[in-house]
């Protein structure tokens, strides 16, 4: 079976059609120019999807559902570099992605990064802890590994005192003679990039698409719900064929999963404005319309979305003129713990307290409702209010 035969076969099929399946291609092909000239270490579990594109799921501190962040690595067969590629940036024997792992997981990376070649090119695609925790480890074992990574992701990084190369995007890697394509990817984080495979044309998405579900965007580091438009509709332009997330499987339906994320985002979107044109005015009276029928457990970190779906409703001059953005932000505080302070410490607790206390206030409601037998949601607003309010002092 040739290797163009097996594409046809891939790029042919419609969904919910016939098909084989991508992992059964990638077995019964043998590419030698895209296959790794290394092995991964005995008992570290990996796939290697595209052929030659390695990922090993490890251990993180993620978000639930997920637990681990993939570590994508390449270490092809060595070809003749590019060396007059205007638009180079490094180029190396190997390459990285997002060393995030925990610190029980710091001797598997170990023994990854000491059986790759000594050239060795890491690649960030944002700072979260999920994906930095194990640069030390790189570090120690290869002191001469180029760091890539967005100037805005750099400054947020505590764990490299070696130095590093700022990339902006449209650079290019050569690793082993393959090439990979750096793209600005914000949204996420205003420092947020990707990377495209050219070879398997298969494209590293880091945290702007998941496995399962969708990423939440962090609005405390430059979060952007136009930019993450943006970034959507430049993904669709490449029409990458796969797929690679940081957590989760490969998705091998690029079209249908970006465009299923922006179908979503604009649904979530449309019944912001709803909610806001049917009276709602605070953050609070926004999240719990669009989120009634989502554990008030995820309404903390669904708030942050909800903030930077109405700045993008603002910059589309969609929001109706009797809503006041300046009561909307007033209102941050005291609905759901995020207002802006500069210590995160202090807000990372306040957003705990507050998860709890809303299981709590359910309880309240819950219990108010069997006794006087009716649920006045005006009751659960004020209690609300009043909680957030003597914890806020307590806290500062």
């Amino acid at each position: 079976m040739s290797i163009q035969s097996c594409l046809n076969w891939l790029v042919e099929v419609i969904p919910h059609g016939d098909r084989v399946g991508p992992l059964a291609v990638a077995g019964l092909v043998n590419d030698s120019s895209a296959s790794a000239n290394w092995k991964v270490p005995p008992a570290i579990n990996y796939q290697e999807y595209p052929t030659g594109v390695i990922l090993i799921p490890m251990g993180s501190r993620t978000a639930k559902p997920f637990s681990t962040t993939n570590l994508v690595v390449f270490a092809p067969e060595n070809v003749p570099n590019a060396s007059e590629d205007n638009k180079l940036i490094a180029c190396g024997d190997a390459l990285i992605v997002d060393p995030g792992c925990l610190s029980e997981f710091h001797g598997e990376l170990k023994k990854v990064v000491t059986a790759l070649p000594r050239r060795l090119v890491v690649f960030v695609t944002h700072h979260h802890r999920d994906h930095v925790d194990g640069l030390s480890v790189i570090q120690k074992c290869n002191p001469d590994a180029i760091l890539l990574a967005h100037e805005n992701t750099m400054r947020r990084i505590n764990d490299w005192s070696l130095g590093y190369t700022s990339v902006t995007g449209d650079e290019d890697i050569y690793v082993g003679g393959q090439k990979l394509k750096v793209i600005f990817a914000p949204g996420h984080t205003d420092g947020h990039m990707a990377l495209l495979h050219v070879n398997t044309h298969s494209l590293i998405v880091g945290d702007h698409c998941v496995g399962q579900g969708s990423a939440v965007l962090d609005i405390t580091s430059g979060g952007n719900m136009s930019e993450y438009f943006k970034t959507t509709y430049k993904f669709l332009e490449l029409s990458p064929h796969a797929l690679i997330p940081m957590h989760g499987r490969v998705n091998v339906w690029p079209k249908q999963m970006l465009c299923g994320y922006l179908k979503n985002r604009r649904s979530r979107e449309a019944n912001i404005l709803k909610a806001i044109e049917g009276g709602a005015k605070t953050l609070f009276d926004i999240v719990a319309y669009v989120y009634s029928d989502v554990d008030r457990r995820a309404w903390i970190s669904a708030s942050s979305n909800v903030r930077l779906h109405v700045d993008h409703l603002a910059q589309q001059h969609k929001l109706p003129k009797d809503f006041s953005l300046e009561t909307f932000n007033s209102s941050l505080a005291d609905s759901l713990g995020t207002e802006c302070n500069s210590c995160v410490k202090y807000i990372a607790c306040r957003e705990e307290l507050l998860v709890r206390l809303h299981v709590i206030l359910s309880k309240l409601t819950e219990h108010a409702a069997s006794t006087l037998g009716f649920f006045n949601p005006e009751f659960q607003k004020d209690l609300w209010a009043a909680f957030s309010i003597k914890m806020d002092m307590g806290l500062r």
